[in-house]
């Protein structure tokens, strides 16, 4: 059986086939969009830190940090090394040690991250 395809002529006509929807409906839509336009945003203009977290020795300033093997290959010179929210950088490596700047604390043991990089969330969607 076939359709019958209904011709309009006047714009009268064309509005005795069209639904009205409740503003609720559009409070909706228009609260999803806004949920995917802000989570789009997020996504592009945040970023992810990726960071390394271990124990680290003070002693009179030097600085020795404890990094397990695995970790070592994601250290490089130039990266940069938290303590106690101080701000220190990785200047050589001796005998695949890091060698950090020193830090004004006091000699104990501390907890080190070191930034290895960041990513925003929209990486993940968009990588390979």
């Amino acid at each position: 059986m076939k359709k019958q395809q209904v011709k309009i002529s006047s714009p009268d006509e064309f509005g005795k086939f069209l639904k009205y929807t409740s503003p609720s409906t559009w409070i909706i839509l228009g609260l999803v969009i806004a949920l995917m336009v802000g989570f789009f945003a997020w996504s592009i203009l945040y970023k992810l830190t990726i960071k390394i977290v271990g124990k680290a020795d003070i002693s009179g300033g030097e600085v020795t940090l404890h990094v397990k093997d695995a970790d070592l290959k994601k250290l490089d010179v130039g990266q940069k090394v938290y303590i106690q929210g101080k701000e220190g950088q990785i200047l050589s490596f001796n005998d695949e040690q890091p060698v950090v700047s020193t830090f004004e604390l006091n000699d104990g043991e501390y907890t080190y991250s070191v930034v290895i990089g960041q990513k925003r969330p929209i990486d993940f969607l968009l990588s390979k």
